[in-house]
């Protein structure tokens, strides 16, 4: 699922639409898919654990 998340460039639009902010550790567009991989259930660590993964 990352890996069509990834083909999607998803992330990336999401962070031309948002933007970054220099105090970021996570950008808000890895945020949404690691949201997105956590809701289908294919990771099962907590949201705040994922700072570590990416």
């Amino acid at each position: 699922m990352a890996g069509i998340i990834d083909e999607m460039n998803l992330v990336e639009q999401i962070k031309q639409l948002l933007g970054t902010h220099f105090q970021e550790i996570i950008s808000a567009s890895q945020v949404v898919k690691a949201m997105i991989l956590n809701g289908l259930d294919f990771i099962s660590a907590p949201l705040y654990l994922f700072e570590k993964f990416f």
